[in-house]
């Protein structure tokens, strides 16, 4: 058979597997043969690019699947052949691929050949990778004939320069870095005729494209159509990088052309995108100043006329393509606003640009516009130009900003998420088209919230009068139509009147919490008339009464600003006393509300509502205002101890509120001055609680007591009522959260003299500072050890024992719940209104137990945790308190699950180990850690030899989201790295976060939410220093010279440097860096540690040396590591020996350099660490992506002569002639310089 023969029958049983391949109907084991059989024709067939080109070249006879195999085929052999093929096989490649460019693959405007050109174009970009400019000289002329061709020729070559731009200079993607340089100095040296070329196409094609329209001739027009769009796409691969005088040239002809196209509904959305690019670009700001030419009248015309071209509001096609379109200017002005703040102020001469109002015109329709989503694009750029001093303060963004905020407040109202079909343009509409449930769509509108809000919070500061002025007339506008109006009784969350009086109270709380940081202020007396206006309005709603109390709490600034001014003849400041009383009057009378109708669950809900915020309200008062609400302490106390002691009041307060109000109230009492009257009054407090905890004895015994005590032996209850556990379960959470409020709020004046002479101050420590006693100390200490006694029955519910005492109905009671398990795998939340009065389903018995269990875990810790910090030396200085937190917090520590386990460390132990003072590091750190510390070791180790089991069987992959093995995952690693956060703080120091101090997530001040993530950041520049310089503090040197507590800290440091977990392997680095360098220093290292420890590293290498930021931490950890104990234990040259492949000559160059003298400090030498890296290279694994990956080898080329060198005698631009010429680009203008 002849050889053409041979490539028809391979041709046709290609074109039959692949058609089997992508048959719908084909079986499993048929298509993976046919499959296999082409990858190995791929691979192994000497005839792969001659078989390739006959498929590619046959139109009429195979279909386009079989075609794109083919061209596959060649680009196959191109990237992983090249170098084996012979020189005649190059060309005959070369010159059919050209040959298929020559005649086109198919009309520039049929959209269904896209992918048979863009895997044409890549076999060009491939061929050019590897042979251009030294080798192929006439690939410019070749490309210039094939651009005469045709618009579908001229598609084709712009494709090949995007893709080319693309693997050079955008995704740099080459491997071969000379061959990029070499590549990317090709293109920058014919760059202006470049740009000529594309901006005579967008001239020449654009006209064609007008004139083919108005004949009817649509066929035609969309071939130039497409090769404009062809034209602006490559030229946003460029503009990003090149120099700013290709994109200025002929001045600043491209970005007019640009402008001019944003007006053009066939080409606007690429050429907004291609400005995009152009006034995002970063670089320095003379690179940067020529793009405020777009500041220019006539430029920010074209940009205004574009934003507001309207779409055919009756197609659905036209609206989404204008509203792609906006969001792509919007993206375009974003950056042309950077570009101006960047500079404004800064470079001598750039001020407010002339035409700078056409901007905030344009600016403002734009947030006015029905898509949410372009409105909030808008107000970002909004808040970038309040934001800048210089602009903020100009006299057009003052006269600018009373329209802002007219036009930005409607937009803060909330809107609810579209239940039926909206009409074409409207705000509805955009929400349907951008958000698929209502849940996505509420988290990104609280999230424009919260920029809308912003901007009201900058202009205050800039013009706070207005901001205020706008408030003070919505709210006595908002007042005046819920007096009149008649229905408020039913009001619900959904109603269009509480939507606006949400929206309301959020721009009122958000300008007035910036009132103080302003000179200008608004009247003091405005302030409070408009406080009395809401004291004055009555309604029965419990919602329109929640929103006044938020309105109260917002302009109770005022009244702080009025007792500033307080003398006999300050009429306004004395009118802010006579308000007091009736703000508390306010609250009170919301404490004891009763809705309408007491039959009415939903009505309950939003009474119960009420009462929390009105309590939170309290709180809040107490902590930002408590020397305001001082002199009335008695009458505030009275009132809570009436409401307390009333029966009927009290029967409507639950637990959590009661707190509340006692919290309050402490938190005004810590301003007493005066020891003494504060400890009897936190006496009064505790009184009745003291009695409880002593009642609790018995069922704190034992875990079988505890749980017939709250009825976990017993079936559930579906009656709740009937249920007598229900109130011991109360009472239990009751006293707990009386005394954690108590621990929490109670605490000695800030002021030192004040402390001083209120006879807090009991002594000083060695440096002089004072040493003070907190009030509640005596009355919580004695209780100390009923809360002990409940934590250790807590951990020993999870005996075998006491887990077969379980009644069937509570078997699973120790499962996480479930918004926890959304916390640890960081699914976001739904925002919800607090005020919703929506009835849920009803929780069972089983849930209202699983609540109980959450709710007294949590308590504990959070309650032993702030103790540390609130009763200091009182709590430290206890007899025996090691012994009493070893034998009951950390009670059965080996059996509870980690979930259990988390709290222990984080909210307990961490804050628990850093409020210790150093006198007391000895008697009880010390005995904490040498139990704790081997607990921890063992237990990390088998969790992460089980985790690792579980990937390599398969159960844990990347598919797997809500399986028990992925949560067991997640919370081993976020367990791991609280662990070792702890460590870092015991050995080297550092800050722990606030969540310690909050108490579990029901228990927060109703209305105060905070966030709080778990993770640390990753590896910064800050984290690197820290790697070399932290040194190991007092408690630190104590647990290291401890033999027990050291060794196994260090084990489980070392072993956290390899567990697959890279946010722990960071961690792990950092801290084990000082620890070693201790370790050296104390002469505390034997040769078995050091092996360890380097060894460590080394496996630390090959689990997570594919990550930049893990390896630059475990290079420079691993080069300290062998400076520090190679002159000492020699053994270590020999672990490297046992790295694959390692090469004896480099270990004996790095002994070498480790033996000079190291860097002063503790500074890692550049070429230690670079010949370490080369060391530990064979070690270091690869990502998935890259596991089966086919090595592409690019070969490098002679190198390109420098303009004005001499070869031999011959000037380098004399010997270059034939590729290209460096400065008269003469292929690029034989290419660009003819037309068709």
């Amino acid at each position: 058979m002849s050889q053409h023969g041979v490539t028809e029958a391979l041709a046709a049983e290609l074109a039959k597997a692949v058609d089997l391949i992508l048959h719908p109907l084909t079986v499993q084991q048929a298509r993976l043969e046919a499959h296999m059989a082409c990858e190995r024709f791929k691979e192994e067939s000497p005839m792969c690019a001659q078989v390739g080109l006959y498929l590619a070249n046959s139109p009429t006879q195979f279909n386009q699947q079989v075609r794109h195999f083919g061209l596959q085929l060649i680009e196959y052999t191109i990237k992983f052949k090249w170098n084996c093929i012979t020189h005649e096989e190059k060309v005959y490649i070369k010159d059919n691929a050209m040959k298929m460019l020559n005649s086109g693959v198919g009309p520039a405007e049929d959209r269904t050949l896209m992918h048979l050109k863009d895997a044409l174009s890549r076999i060009i970009v491939e061929m050019i990778k590897r042979e251009w400019p030294q080798q192929w000289s006439d690939l410019l002329p070749e490309l210039s004939l094939a651009c005469n061709a045709g618009e579908s020729q001229t598609e084709l070559v712009l494709m090949v320069f995007l893709r080319l731009v693309e693997d050079v200079a955008l995704l740099q993607t080459i491997e071969s870095n000379q061959r990029r340089k070499d590549m990317y100095q090709a293109l920058n040296n014919n760059m202006n005729d470049i740009f000529e070329f594309f901006l005579r196409l967008i001239e020449q094609h654009v006209t064609a494209f007008r004139e083919t329209t108005q004949l009817g001739n649509f066929q035609q027009a969309n071939a130039h159509s497409r090769v404009v769009e062809m034209v602006l796409l490559t030229m946003s691969g460029f503009v990003e990088w090149v120099s700013i005088q290709h994109i200025m040239s002929s001045n600043g002809k491209l970005m007019h052309f640009l402008c001019i196209l944003l007006n053009d509904k066939a080409f606007q959305c690429n050429a907004a995108e291609c400005l995009g690019q152009i006034t995002n670009r970063k670089g320095q700001s003379k690179e940067r100043k020529p793009l405020l030419q777009l500041y220019g009248e006539e430029p920010l015309r074209y940009i205004f006329t574009a934003s507001q071209m309207q779409a055919d509001m009756s197609n659905a096609q036209s609206i989404e393509q204008q509203h792609t379109f906006l969001k792509k200017l919007l993206q375009m002005l974003n950056g042309l606003v950077q570009q101006l703040v960047g500079m404004w102020g800064k470079d001598e001469g750039i001020q407010r640009p002339a035409h700078l109002e056409i901007m905030f015109e344009c600016l403002l329709l734009l947030v006015q516009h029905p898509s949410l989503n372009v409105a909030h694009g808008a107000a970002l750029n909004w808040q970038l130009l309040l934001k800048h001093d210089g602009c903020s303060k100009d006299y057009l963004m003052v006269n600018y900003i009373p329209k802002l905020i007219h036009t930005i407040a409607p937009r803060i109202v909330k809107l609810p998420y579209p239940q039926h079909e909206p009409a074409m343009g409207t705000t509805d509409y955009y929400i349907q088209l951008e958000y698929d449930s209502e849940e996505e769509f509420a988290v990104y509108f609280y999230r424009c919230r919260t920029d809308f809000l912003e901007i009201f919070r900058q202009a205050t500061l800039v013009q706070p009068l207005i901001t205020y002025g706008y408030c003070e007339q919505w709210l006595q506008s908002r007042l005046r139509l819920t007096q009149a109006a008649q229905d408020v009784g039913n009001c619900s969350v959904q109603d269009p009147m509480y939507l606006e009086w949400d929206a309301l109270v959020s721009v009122l709380d958000g300008v007035l919490s910036r009132i103080l940081l302003v000179s200008e202020r608004p009247a003091v007396a405005n302030g409070l008339r408009l406080l009395d206006d809401c004291l004055k309005l009555e309604t029965p709603n419990p919602l329109i009464y929640s929103i006044l109390l938020s309105c109260i709490s917002a302009l109770f600034v005022f009244l702080s600003m009025s007792s500033c001014q307080l003398t006999p003849n300050n009429c306004v400041a004395m009118s802010g006393v006579t308000l007091l009383p009736r703000v508390l009057d306010k609250i009170f009378r919301a404490l004891v509300l009763k809705p309408p109708n007491e039959q009415e669950r939903v009505q309950l809900k939003a009474a119960k509502n009420l009462r929390r915020h009105a309590a939170s309200l309290l709180v809040k008062l107490a902590h930002k205002y408590p020397l305001l609400l001082l002199p009335v302490f008695e009458q505030i106390n009275t009132h809570v101890e009436c409401l307390l002691k009333d029966p009927a009041s009290s029967a409507q307060l639950d637990r959590l509120m009661r707190t509340t109000l006692q919290e309050a109230l402490i938190l005004i009492s810590n301003h007493f001055g005066d020891f003494e009257r504060q400890t009897l009054f936190i006496e009064l407090i505790m009184q009745q609680k003291r009695d409880e905890w002593l009642n609790f004895s018995d069922a704190f015994k034992s875990p079988l007591q505890f749980m017939r005590y709250i009825g976990l032996d017993k079936p559930p209850v579906l009656n709740i009522e009937s249920d007598p556990s229900v109130v011991h379960r109360m009472r239990i959470l009751d006293a707990l959260h009386v005394v954690l409020g108590v621990i929490k709020r109670c605490t000695w004046p800030d002021d030192p003299d004040r402390a001083q002479r209120g006879g807090f101050v009991i002594g000083c420590t060695d440096v002089g500072n004072p040493i003070c006693r907190n009030p509640a100390t005596n009355h919580v200490v004695p209780l100390l050890s009923h809360v002990l006694n409940l934590m250790r029955v807590l951990n020993e519910l999870f005996r075998p024992e006491a887990l077969a005492a379980l009644s069937d109905g509570y078997r699973n009671i120790h499962g996480m719940l479930e918004h926890e398990k959304k916390l640890l795998m960081a699914i976001c939340p739904v925002p919800a209104d607090p005020l919703d009065t929506t009835l849920r389903t009803e929780p069972t018995a089983f849930e209202k137990m699983q609540s109980f269990m959450s709710l007294v875990t949590e308590g504990c810790y959070h309650l032993m945790g702030s103790a540390g910090p609130s009763l200091g030396r009182d709590l430290y200085q206890l007899v025996g308190l090691a012994d009493a937190i070893i034998s009951n917090v950390f009670s059965c520590i080996d059996i509870i699950p980690d979930y259990r386990l988390r709290p222990i460390i984080r909210v307990f132990f961490k804050p628990f180990v850093y409020s210790c003072p150093p006198s007391f590091y000895d008697t009880v750190l010390l005995p904490l850690f040498a139990h704790l510390t081997p607990l921890m070791c063992d237990r990390l180790t088998r969790r992460w030899l089980y985790i690792s089991a579980l990937y390599e069987s398969g159960q844990l992959n990347g598919d797997a989201t809500d399986t028990q093995e992925v949560l067991e995952d997640q919370l081993n690693r976020t367990l791991t790295r609280e662990y070792l956060d702890v460590l870092k703080i015991a050995l080297v120091g550092g800050q722990i976060g606030a969540d310690h101090v909050n108490p579990s997530s029901n228990s927060v001040v109703a209305m105060e939410n905070e966030e709080h993530s778990m993770d640390s950041a990753p590896q910064t520049r800050a984290s690197q220093t820290a790697l070399l310089s932290d040194i190991i503090s007092d408690l630190g040197s104590k647990l290291l010279r401890h033999v027990n507590i050291s060794n196994y800290m260090l084990m489980t440091l070392l072993k956290a440097i390899a567990w697959n977990d890279g946010m722990c392997s960071m961690k792990a680095v950092n801290i084990a860096a000082p620890v070693m360098r201790f370790l050296a220093a104390e002469q505390l290292m034997d040769e078995n540690k050091a092996v360890s420890a380097f060894t460590a590293v080394l496996q630390g290498m090959q689990v997570h040396g594919q990550h930049e930021a893990n390896q630059s931490g475990l290079i420079t950890l691993g080069v300290q590591f062998y400076e520090l104990l190679r002159p000492k234990f020699p053994i270590l040259s020999e672990v490297l020996q046992h790295i694959p492949s390692v090469n004896a000559a480099d270990i004996q160059k790095f002994d070498e350099k480790i033996s000079v003298a190291p860097v002063k400090g503790n500074k890692v030498d550049r070429a230690k660490k670079d010949i370490f890296k080369k060391l530990t290279a064979q070690l270091v694994g690869r990502s998935v992506n890259q596991l089966f990956r086919h090595k592409v080898q690019i070969a490098n080329l002679p190198p390109m002569p420098k303009p004005g060198s001499c070869l031999g005698g011959i000037s380098a631009k004399a010997a270059a002639a034939d590729i290209m010429d460096n400065n008269e680009n003469s292929h690029i203008g034989k290419i660009f310089g003819s037309e068709k």
